[in-house]
C-alpha cells in the first residue's frame, strides 16, 4: 500500500468505526451494526400535520411515531405532486425521532433557537408537531439559510424565521426555551447513505472539529435560558464528538443536567444521550443529547413592530427589503435581527410577478377564493400550464387539492391563467 495505513483505506476506516461502536455496544448490536451498514438506506418523511392526505401504499409509518413514515430510497416520494405542495417533508428517520422526543418537553409558546440549522430538518420536522413555536433558524452558509425558507415555504410554516449569521456572533443570552445544536462533525454516521463521507473521513479530521463543538456548545449554554433545554446532535459514531463532548460541558457547567428519555427499542443507549444506529434502527448513524439549566425562565423584550401596524386577515404584517411577510404575534419579541424571512412571504415586490400576493401567501390567505381541482389538474397546474375548468368562473382565485393550497391563479370563463412562479414550476407524478 505504499505509503497508505490501513485505517486511510475504506476497509480501514469502516474498521475503525466498528471499534468506535464497540465502545457503547453490546456484542449482538456491534454485529447488527455490521448487518446494517451493508444493507441500502432507508428514506424517510414526516407528514405536515396542516394537511391531511393519504400516501402512497409503499410508505410504511412508524409504530411508534404517527408523523414518520419510512419507505424504499429508490421510490420517487420527492417528484409527486404532494411533496410539491408541502404535504411532507423528507428527512432521515433518525433525524426526524429526535424531534419526536421534544415534543412533548416544552412550554406553551416556546422560542427554539436552531444553531447550525441548514437543511433545516430539526427544526421542521418540531415545527411540524408543534405549532405554537416559533424557530429562529441560522446557518453560517447563505445559500443554505436561503434554502431552509424556501422549504418552510413550500409547507406553509410560518413560524420559521431564517437568518445567515456566525453563530458566535448572535447576542440574545437566556432566551430561548429550546436551542438546537446539530454540530459540524465528522459524518462517520452517514457512510451508507453518502459514500463520499467514508472517503473524506479521518481521525485528523475529526480531531479538529472537536474545539469548534466544544465552542458552539458554550454558545448554545449562552442563548438557553433559565429552565430551558439543549439539544445537542451529531452524524457521528465517535465517543470523542459526542459522550466525550458533553462529560466535558457538564463538568463545566454545573448548572445544566442530562435529561433521559423513555427511549425506543432500537435505540442505543450511551453513557450520556443516544444513538440511532444502521442495523438496529431503521435509519442512519445519530447521535443526540438532551440538557437542561436549571432555574426559572425571565423574559424581558422589545416590540419587532410599532403601535402602527397594517393586518391581513387578522395577522400582522412586516416589512424588511426582501417583502412583506405575514408573521406571527410572537414576532414582536424581537428587533432588528438581520432575517432573511421572518414568516411566509406575502407580498412579492417582482415587477414580473403577475400577482401581487406571493406564492407562499397562498397558504395563509382566507380572503381568496378556493377552488378545489383534481390530481390531473393539479400536476398540469404544478409544471406551468393552464387548468381548464367544466363551470365558469372568474377573479383571482388559489387553486386547492385534498385541502392544499397549490397556488394561484386567475379565473376567465373556464380557464384558470397560472400564476405560479417560473421558478417553482416542475414536473410531478
Amino acid at each position: 500500500m505504499n505509503n497508505v495505513t490501513k485505517s486511510e483505506t475504506p476497509i480501514g476506516k469502516i474498521s475503525l468505526l466498528i471499534d468506535q461502536v464497540k465502545e457503547y455496544c453490546t456484542e449482538k448490536q456491534v454485529e447488527l451494526f455490521c448487518q446494517g451498514a451493508i444493507q441500502k438506506p432507508v428514506g424517510g418523511l414526516i407528514r405536515n400535520t396542516k394537511y391531511k392526505i393519504p400516501f402512497e401504499e409503499s410508505a410504511i409509518q412508524d409504530e411508534k411515531d404517527p408523523l414518520l413514515f419510512r419507505f424504499d430510497k429508490e421510490d420517487r416520494f420527492g417528484k409527486y405532486v404532494e411533496h410539491f405542495m408541502g404535504a411532507y417533508y423528507m428527512l432521515d428517520p433518525s433525524s426526524a425521532s429526535i424531534s419526536y422526543f421534544l415534543k412533548d418537553l416544552l412550554p406553551p409558546h416556546f422560542i427554539c433557537m436552531d444553531l447550525c440549522s441548514a437543511p433545516g430538518g430539526k427544526s421542521i420536522s418540531l415545527a411540524m408537531r408543534r405549532d405554537d413555536g416559533i424557530f429562529l433558524c441560522n446557518d453560517i452558509s447563505f445559500s443554505r439559510a436561503n434554502e431552509i425558507g424556501k422549504n418552510a415555504q413550500r409547507l406553509g410554516l410560518d413560524n420559521l424565521l431564517t437568518m445567515s449569521l456566525d453563530s458566535q456572533k448572535i447576542e440574545l443570552p437566556g432566551l430561548f426555551d429550546l436551542v438546537l445544536l446539530d454540530t459540524p462533525c465528522s459524518g462517520s454516521g452517514m457512510f451508507r447513505k453518502e459514500p463520499k463521507m467514508l472517503e473524506d473521513y479521518s481521525i485528523e479530521k475529526m480531531m479538529r472539529l472537536l474545539p469548534l463543538q466544544e465552542s458552539l456548545l458554550e454558545k448554545a449554554y449562552d442563548l438557553t435560558a433559565s429552565g430551558g433545554y439543549l439539544c445537542y446532535s451529531t452524524c457521528s459514531l465517535s465517543v470523542k464528538e459526542d459522550e466525550e463532548q458533553i462529560d466535558k460541558f457538564l463538568k463545566k457547567h454545573p448548572d445544566m443536567f442530562e435529561i433521559k428519555v423513555d427511549k425506543f427499542d432500537t435505540m442505543v443507549e450511551g453513557e450520556y444521550g443516544y444513538h440511532f444506529l444502521p442495523g438496529i434502527f431503521s435509519g442512519e448513524g445519530i447521535y443526540f443529547c438532551l440538557l437542561r439549566k436549571k432555574g426559572t425562565k425571565k423574559r424581558s423584550f422589545t416590540p419587532l413592530i410599532e403601535k402602527k401596524e397594517t393586518r391581513v386577515d387578522g395577522r400582522r404584517v412586516f416589512q424588511i427589503k426582501k417583502g412583506t411577510y405575514l408573521v406571527r404575534e410572537m414576532f414582536q419579541e424581537w428587533k432588528d435581527l438581520p432575517f432573511l424571512a421572518p414568516g411566509l412571504k406575502y407580498l412579492d415586490d417582482s415587477p414580473y410577478q403577475k400577482c401581487k400576493y406571493d406564492h407562499a401567501a397562498s397558504k395563509l390567505l382566507s380572503s381568496v377564493p378556493k377552488l378545489p381541482v383534481t390530481r390531473e389538474q393539479a400536476i398540469s397546474y404544478a409544471s406551468g400550464n393552464e387548468v381548464i375548468l367544466k363551470e365558469k368562473q372568474d377573479g383571482l382565485i388559489i387553486l386547492t387539492y385534498q385541502g392544499i393550497p397549490l397556488g394561484f391563479g386567475k379565473a376567465v370563463q373556464n380557464r384558470v391563467k397560472n400564476y405560479l412562479p417560473k421558478g417553482l414550476r416542475e414536473m410531478v407524478i
